[in-house]
């Protein structure tokens, strides 16, 4: 995917055109079966309707909190598609229900806390290929020498979004596993005294040696959060191997926004949601039997999902312009990096990033949905490892009710090099909540589509202020919009498409699927696509207009939409009035203003790292990066208010994710930079431009893009009126940090995550 790209925007080296067009034969990322139909099964919804919801297992009026209890296993086979055969997945299951994707769904209500306790019945051997290089590496021997961090079967929960205490967030470091061995930030050898709170109920007695037990205090408002695996070196693999799910947090507001009818109960499949239809979208490959290596690593069957595990190299004798690879390799690049050992004498290997070719929605291959004429909700996760998503909502072809109409781009011999849509437009998106809750006021999108537009400077690099997107939502992401089918003709289908490059801005064309696309088969894509069939990432599901049941929607449902009509600059004492958005902090009580950066290198086998850093050199070092292991840097004391300053020094848009924290994204600028006597970062600049009006209110994860400067306001809190006392991280002493919480901010495209793109983000009293 990438030319050489360490300090890129610093010497101008970035070319558009070099990230889009590969002339040599790789390996294919599309491994999926051919032919799989699109549009032939319904979306799975919760409870009965596929995707398993948790119950409290105890009485919540007499203890004062909800007991759950997740099993976290090896699931029987499940089928994403008929015309895909069966997967074996790892998820996580209600105790006593019967295994399901995405299972262990939690409705959570504001001012009742939650406790979950999860048992780890995971075999040791992964269904994924295992490279152990992430988990071990060799630079930090006291904790790849831990009692089990060699186990495939180790696992972390992480509360995302969660406002919880350190241990029950779940951080890298927080990994346990089926047979009672335990991260160090767990304690174990650190600590034999140290007691973590998740190792004990509610009433102090030690859990099994299988399990922990988190404590969500749901001092939150009403948002859509979830939790995934967060262990060291394995969160990418166990989490595309299904282990996440959604957490929805609900409150009075929500309930009285439903109650008055200005929020839909949205009916799905003759069910009414009563807090928004969930849309979890994914991307997976499926293995068709066209690698025996990859069998011979983990036994898997024809239908079981497939995972990248050999480092392409882009040894490029041709030239940059030429690559015969992916992905740069240290000894080949510009500057060369000598003395890296070839990845591929690894037996599976890391891999920057990877994007998949058949796109899921709740746990189902290109999905249909019935829809009335009337008002739905949608609650929106991007739950993919990497890939960006521009979604656009526009009428089915009438020519081909599974297609969006489409103009196609060629060069000067006639070739197809690109599509653009041109279908009709859908109704339009409203907007009213992100990850954080209600945003400050409603955005309108889709009003009309609006294709992917990502303009870079072809000479720095810098993201330009021209590009223009619909919703854009990046790994992490959770959006809530409303989308009125009250006018669409009965009979209708309408077509959730997705145009946004892979990898995202810069693009690769072999990362893109859509109808009629070029026959990239002799250099690692797959050959051109047929109407109504897969793998397509462009068309992800289709919604069928059906007849209204009951009576019309009232006009109350219209409010919303109303009001994001007007625009913020009217109308917003009646949105207040009706949604409570939270103040925003004042800037200027801000204690500190911090500047911090995001990087790429290459690691000691000369694959492509990315990494988080300061605005100062380390010692003896030509890069801003650092390890996640090195001496922590964003050390912040509790209830302090800072503004960060990020720089992206590469050619991704990263998806910065903050644990325990919300942001308010100030403002994003371009930038230019150079290095004073002191090895600090001296930047130059540009013109603010403001965030987009579906992020102004609080996120947690923010896209951050390259060649730009993004301005974060965050606020410091530690939870409080907890029923434990909260342990400092024993982890931390290493540091010299005796009285830390341990908390960390990362990348969320997840091979970004591991490899080596988080630090540690320490709270102090």
């Amino acid at each position: 995917m990438k030319t050489d790209r360490r300090g890129f925007i610093k010497v101008g080296a970035f070319s558009a055109a070099a990230l889009s067009f590969r002339q040599s034969y790789v390996w294919a990322f599309g491994q999926s079966p051919t032919g799989v139909r699109k549009f032939i099964q319904p979306l799975a919804g919760l409870g009965a309707q596929g995707i398993p919801v948790s119950s409290p297992t105890n009485n919540p009026a007499v203890d004062g909190y909800e007991q759950h209890q997740i099993d976290i296993v090896q699931s029987t086979r499940y089928s994403f598609h008929p015309d895909i055969g069966t997967t074996k997945l790892w998820g996580y299951t209600p105790m006593g229900q019967a295994p399901a994707y995405l299972g262990g769904v939690i409705v959570a209500t504001e001012g009742t806390p939650c406790r979950i306790r999860f048992t780890n019945y995971l075999p040791n051997r992964h269904p994924l290929p295992v490279d152990d290089t992430l988990a071990l590496p060799p630079e930090i021997p006291s904790e790849a020498n831990v009692p089990g961090a060699q186990q495939h079967n180790r696992t972390a929960i992480h509360m995302h979004g969660g406002l919880l205490d350190w241990t029950s967030d779940g951080g890298p470091f927080d990994w346990f596993t089926a047979n009672g061995r335990y991260g160090p930030s767990l304690g174990g050898f650190l600590d034999p005294a140290f007691k973590s709170p998740i190792r004990y109920d509610a009433q102090g007695k030690l859990l099994a040696s299988n399990q922990v037990e988190i404590y969500m205090p749901n001092a939150q408002g009403a948002r859509f959060s979830w939790y995934h695996d967060h262990a060291v070196g394995i969160t990418r693999l166990n989490a595309y191997a299904g282990v996440a799910s959604a957490y929805l947090i609900t409150d009075a507001i929500e309930q009285a926004l439903i109650k008055n009818q200005v929020l839909p109960q949205s009916p799905v499949l003759g069910v009414p949601y009563l807090l928004g239809v969930p849309l979890v979208i994914q991307d997976k490959t499926f293995y068709d039997g066209r690698d025996a290596r990859y069998a011979d690593l983990t036994g898997a069957d024809k239908g079981d999902l497939f995972y990248p595990y050999i480092y392409e190299k882009n040894i490029n004798p041709g030239g940059k312009d030429n690559p015969t690879g992916r992905w740069d390799w240290g000894p080949t690049a510009n500057p060369p990096v000598p003395g890296a050992v070839d990845p591929n004498t690894l037996q599976a290997s890391a891999v920057p990033e990877f994007y998949s070719d058949t796109p899921v929605i709740n746990g189902v291959a290109y999905p249909l949905l019935p829809v009335e004429q009337r008002h739905y909700r949608f609650r929106i996760l991007n739950g993919s490892q990497a890939r960006v998503y521009n979604l656009n909502l526009y009428y089915a072809s009438a020519a081909n009710a599974t297609e969006v109409d489409q103009v196609f781009q060629t060069d000067s011999s006639g070739a197809v090099v690109g599509a653009t849509p041109v279908g009709r437009p859908g109704p339009a998106f409203v907007q009213i909540g992100t990850e954080g809750g209600w945003l400050d006021y409603p955005a309108l999108l889709n009003d009309p589509p609006q294709p992917a537009q990502i303009d870079l400077d072809p000479q720095t690099g810098q993201w330009l202020a021209t590009s223009k997107y619909n919703l854009l939502i990046a790994p992490g992401e959770r959006v809530d919009v409303i989308i009125d089918f009250s006018h669409v003709p009965v009979g209708s289908k309408l077509i959730l498409y997705n145009d946004a490059p892979a990898p995202f801005p810069g693009g690769d064309s072999r990362n893109d699927y859509y109808t009629g696309c070029p026959d990239q088969s002799n250099i690692g894509g797959v050959g051109t696509v047929r109407p109504g069939i897969g793998p397509n990432t462009r068309t992800l599901m289709q919604f069928q207009v059906t007849q209204r049941s009951g009576p019309a929607d009232p006009p109350s449902m219209g409010i919303l939409e109303q009001l994001a009509r007007k625009g913020a600059a009217r109308g917003s004492a009646q949105y207040d009035a009706l949604m409570a958005p939270p103040a925003p902090i004042d800037p200027k009580t801000a204690s500190r203003v911090r500047s911090l950066t995001l990087n790429e290198d290459f690691d000691s086998y000369g694959r492509l790292i990315q990494k988080l850093g300061t605005d100062v050199l380390p010692p003896n070092s030509q890069s801003f990066a650092r390890d996640y292991d090195s001496t922590p840097t964003e050390v912040i004391k509790n209830g302090t208010t800072e503004i960060w300053r990020i720089y992206n020094t590469t050619a991704d848009s990263h998806p910065m994710h903050f644990h325990l924290v919300n942001v308010r994204v100030l403002s994003r600028r371009p930038y230019s930079y150079t290095v004073d006597m002191r090895g600090k970062l001296v930047p130059t600049l540009g013109a603010p431009r403001p965030a987009d009006p579906n992020e102004r209110g609080l996120k947690e994860t923010v896209r951050m893009n390259p060649g730009e400067m993004t301005e974060i306001l965050i606020k410091f809190d530690l939870p409080v009126n907890l029923p434990f006392k909260v342990p400092y991280s024993p982890r931390l002493r290493k540091y010299g940090i005796n009285n830390g919480y341990e908390y960390v901010w990362h990348c969320h495209i997840l091979e970004h995550e591991e490899h080596d793109m988080m630090r540690p983000l320490v709270i102090v009293p």
